[in-house]
């Protein structure tokens, strides 16, 4: 057998143990066993081993795929020749559809982070959404959409740290708000986390001010 053929057997294996590993923890609510992984997957321990290297190792890289698939559907129709608002307004939709609609997300955001290798992925991924919420409002201010005096990284953080919040108490309430109404409250913090109209209104202010 050749060594492409080789690789793509590989990486169909691999595919397949993360398959069962994401349907074990679903299943388990954030419990998973090897063996049962294996067997889902039909493929020895030992392969699991030889692929992840440990437990934590495959939990880490299905929390990392997770991720990785959500970056890449929130990107999906970034168009970055919209404004601001139009721009960001589109990634908060993305951003809570993915969520709302990944049985894996409430079990990622809760049960998996106390996980050490876990926590190394979700610090790279956290690192990664505050550079491109901290170049967003970058861009925001070039263009003066946003304010100059903001500092756009502590803007990023904090936006991104009340996302992650907000949406991990959306998705573990018994009754979780409609999709459509938590975007509208996601997106309202965001306009108001970034002071977006704030120029806007300033200018008009100035504008009414009687002259002398």
């Amino acid at each position: 057998m050749s060594d492409q053929a080789l690789t793509r057997r590989g990486e169909a294996t691999r595919a397949r143990l993360l398959e069962a590993a994401v349907e074990e923890l679903i299943e388990r609510d954030g419990a998973l066993e090897v063996a049962s992984v294996a067997a889902r997957a039909d493929v020895s321990v030992g392969l699991l081993y030889r692929y992840f290297g440990s437990k934590a190792g495959l939990v880490a890289t299905v929390v990392a795929d997770f991720y990785d698939r959500s970056l890449k559907e929130i990107a999906e129709g970034d168009d970055r020749a919209l404004d601001w608002a139009a721009r960001e307004r589109g990634r908060t939709e993305r951003s809570v559809a993915f969520y709302y609609r990944e049985p894996l997300a409430p079990i990622v955001l809760t049960l998996l982070a106390r996980e050490g290798e876990v926590a190394a992925v979700e610090a790279r991924f956290i690192a990664k959404l505050v550079d491109d919420a901290a170049r967003s409002v970058q861009r925001g201010q070039r263009h003066g959409e946003l304010p100059e005096s903001l500092d756009a990284r502590m803007v990023g953080a904090m936006l991104i740290g009340a996302f992650r919040v907000a949406i991990a108490e959306a998705l573990t309430r018994k009754r979780r708000p409609p999709q459509s109404a938590l975007t509208e409250e996601m997106w309202h913090f965001v306009v108001a986390g970034a002071r977006f109209g704030e120029r806007e209104r300033d200018d008009e202010a100035e504008d009414a001010r009687p002259r002398g």
